[in-house]
């Protein structure tokens, strides 16, 4: 059936705050901040927003009486060829909000979920009843492919099975239909997708790169160049050239169709170009995070483009610009799970593939890779370098900064460092210890025979050994540059075949410093023969060569070099130490030799238009509210001071009093970090009297909603209140905020990562110097 008319809301504006819930709800009332229409509705986008300029150039005429739906509905379209799937169901919800029984918009939003097929399959199965038998053939062909597409498959067979059926259908439209541009499209997009998806063969790329020139003959700036970027990708990228200087300008409102040439630039080595395109997408996310109050978490793909642009500009020696990316990310609010659901304080918040994590691998990788070692001592100290929850991190932060302390020739600090891994180590061999004797006891608790015993001793041993043999090289490494930086040369040359295969960045002048020169050259030239086109291989080769005394190899690698560092920071100790060769050379002052900009790139924008360089928090809302006692409330009462803010639904959300009961817990912790706690409720000043109950936080009455709205804690769609915690700076910012349907109950959390937010430095001075 269709979503009925509480999703209708006025046409008139870019919000649907006022807009009344006026269906008729279910016999079984959802909890409070659940959707009216079940769960696969509470988990979407819950916040309209205006249109978003930029979204592509398509055309797919719907069945609706409204200029706004059928706007919105091409938009949604235009962000489904972008990958922008939240947005893209967020459109569709528009359209439904603003015509209930569009058909086509169950289409959109269960297409927007191509991720998520059982999510999909609930939305698609909507799209029945009189609005479906009214639909065009047209558009009955558009959802029963997405029937089929999203069918319930019991085995790899079916999946291709079903994704067949899906073309077959989707090429039926375009027959059927010639004008329908978009069933050619989409054709295009899973003929290439399915490949990847479910393993369907694509028996001739050039075929479908010439569908999609039948498309762009009438649309030159479709975003299906989008798709022939990844049709070409891993094969010819030369031969989606055209379409990489036309993606991002095809849909200049979607990060990701900037982000994709970057993948053709990659594979040709055009180092610069690439770097262009991933700052463009980062810097159209980080104008949609401003617009649509997002944290860089929620948005799709964010997270590896920054990561991706660091390790790019890491290519062509612009490690400054990488150093400040990669804080950046460190610094970014993390916003975890609702609530705890393991015992594995490390699975609240998932720092793999997270902004933080990122940030922190880029940070250690740029910092190793250009010797940074008075960067890394700079920020040992602070929370971007503070120890992580997960082993990996906790170990490399160690050999980080015990690097840096032998690289710098403080001995002392690279020694204190080393102390530490080996400490981490001890610690494990004493945890595996007693993991074998637990196990032990166990089987023998359960009279189980000797070769039940040891099975279980050794299991129990196991992922521990394997921590223990990962940090077997790192030590033996780090061992060895303190036995030379005491002078113990004989010594350090004993642990070389220990240490095995290292990075060969760190592994050649190692060998330089051990006497073997030309093992340090061999080892130099094949790094950068197997990374070509990237400076800081190319820059470690001369100065081995150089070192060596390999006088004639060392200036012919120079010119090399000069080439490569055409856009590098001039003060890198990779570069600095190449003095000597660039006067043998006769080069005096700058000897970067910049390239000629690309000229196939086509129009590009002046990338400021786009969006701000980095992230930045916005400002709160200004909410009032009524307090228990009748007296008004607002934001302004706690303006200047950081502070917390739970919007609760009232009493008879048993959630919620979960929740407050969560917070109230850690009422000491909070006045302890100087974190006043607010909690503003749906329930009347009247109901918060007479609950009895005395909190350690002030409780204020917002009945209307409209602080809920101002603080972004509002369904537009069904006119209705969300949960929200909010950590709100002293400066008015937001800093961090959990908006769902499910209250956020993890005030431990919360008490890290405000203390974290307050202490870390935006811009690090020692990221600024040069």
């Amino acid at each position: 059936m269709l979503i009925a008319a509480s999703l209708s809301a006025s046409t008139t504006s870019g919000r649907a705050d006022d807009a009344p819930a006026t269906a008729t709800a279910p016999a079984a009332a959802p909890s409070p901040g659940h959707s009216l229409h079940g769960e696969s509705f509470s988990e979407g986008p819950r916040r309209r927003l205006p249109l978003t300029p930029g979204c592509g150039v398509v055309r797919l005429p719907i069945t609706t009486t409204s200029p706004e739906a059928q706007a919105y509905f091409e938009q949604g379209v235009g962000q489904l060829h972008g990958f922008w799937y939240w947005e893209a169901e967020r459109s569709f919800r528009t359209v439904l909000q603003i015509d209930p029984a569009c058909v086509m918009a169950h289409w959109g939003m269960a297409m927007a979920n191509i991720q998520n097929e059982a999510r999909a399959r609930q939305i698609i199965a909507r799209a029945t009843g009189p609005a479906f038998d009214a639909a065009t053939p047209r558009e009955k062909g558009w959802i029963e492919a997405a029937r089929k597409l999203f069918a319930e498959k019991k085995d790899d067979a079916e999946r291709k099975a079903h994704a067949a059926e899906f073309l077959a259908a989707v090429e039926k439209i375009a027959l059927d239909h010639p004008d329908d541009l978009e069933a050619r499209a989409f054709l295009v997009a899973f003929s290439w997708w399915n490949k990847s998806r479910v393993g369907l063969a694509v028996t001739s790329p050039l075929a479908i790169d010439a569908l999609a020139l039948q498309v762009l003959a009438k649309t030159p700036l479709h975003p299906i160049h989008h798709y022939l970027i990844h049709l070409w990708d891993g094969s010819r990228p030369a031969e989606a050239l055209r379409s990489a200087a036309q993606c991002g300008q095809s849909a200049p409102g979607i990060a990701h169709m900037w982000h994709m040439p970057g993948h053709t630039y990659s594979e040709l080595k055009r180092w610069q170009d690439a770097a262009w395109q991933q700052e463009a997408a980062a810097r159209v996310d980080h104008a949609q995070m401003l617009r649509a109050h997002l944290y860089p978490d929620q948005i799709h793909n964010f997270a590896h483009n920054s990561e991706w642009l660091i390790r790019t500009l890491n290519h062509v020696g612009r490690a400054r610009e990488g150093l400040a990316i990669a804080a950046n990310l460190v610094a970014l609010p993390r916003i975890p799970r609702s609530k705890e659901v393991k015992p594995d304080p490390a699975q609240i918040f998932d720092e793999n593939g997270s902004a933080w994590q990122y940030g922190r691998d880029r940070l250690f990788e740029t910092i190793l890779m250009w010797e940074l070692w008075d960067v890394a001592a700079c920020l040992a100290d602070t929370p971007y370098l503070e120890p992580g929850r997960e082993f990996d991190d906790q170990w490399r932060r160690e050999q980080l900064l015990a690097l840096a302390g032998y690289g710098r020739g403080d001995r002392d600090a690279g020694g204190a460092a080393l102390g530490r891994l080996a400490a981490i180590e001890a610690r494990l061999r004493t945890e595996r210890t007693d993991a074998a004797a637990t196990a032990e006891t166990a089987a023998r608790g359960k009279n189980q025979s000797a070769a039940e015993i040891s099975k279980a001793m050794a299991d129990a041993m196991q992922p521990i050994s394997e921590k223990i043999e990962s940090l077997r090289r790192p030590l033996a490494e780090l061992r060895l540059r303190d036995h030379l930086a005491h002078g113990r040369t004989e010594e350090a040359k004993a642990l070389l075949p220990e240490v095995g295969e290292l990075d060969k960045r760190r592994l050649a002048p190692l060998h330089l410093a051990l006497g073997d020169p030309a093992k340090a050259c061999e080892l130099a030239k094949g790094l950068a023969d197997s990374e070509p086109q990237q400076l800081a291989p190319r820059a470690l080769q001369a100065w081995m060569e150089w070192s060596a005394g390999r006088r004639d190899e060392a200036l012919a690698t120079f010119q090399e070099v000069r080439k490569l560092a055409g856009h590098a920071d001039p003060d890198l100790p990779a570069l600095r130490r190449l003095a000597g060769v660039a006067e043998a050379a006769g080069v005096s002052g700058d000897w970067r030799v910049p390239a000629p900009a690309a000229t196939d790139t086509g129009v590009r924008l002046d990338l400021a238009t786009l969006g701000p360089a980095q992230w930045q928090a916005w400002q709160a809302g200004e909410w009032s509210a009524v307090s228990s006692a009748g007296e008004p409330v607002s934001a302004a009462t706690l303006r200047g001071r950081p502070h917390v803010l739970i919007l609760t639904l009232g009493k008879a959300c048993t959630h919620c009093n979960e929740q407050v009961k969560a917070f109230v817990a850690k009422a000491a912790e909070f006045e302890m970090a100087g974190l006043p706690v607010v909690i503003v409720s749906t329930d009347s000043p009247t109901d918060i009297r007479e609950s009895g109950q005395t909190l350690p936080f002030p409780v204020h009455s917002a009945t209307d909603g409209a602080a809920f709205r101002a603080l972004d804690a509002w369904d537009d769609f069904e006119g209705k209140p969300l949960h929200a915690t909010c950590f709100v700076a002293a400066d008015g910012r937001m800093r961090w905020q959990h908006v769902g349907y499910e209250p956020f109950m993890l005030p431990d959390f919360l008490l890290e990562e405000t203390r974290r937010l307050l202490t870390i430095p935006e811009s690090p001075e020692c990221l600024l110097r040069r």
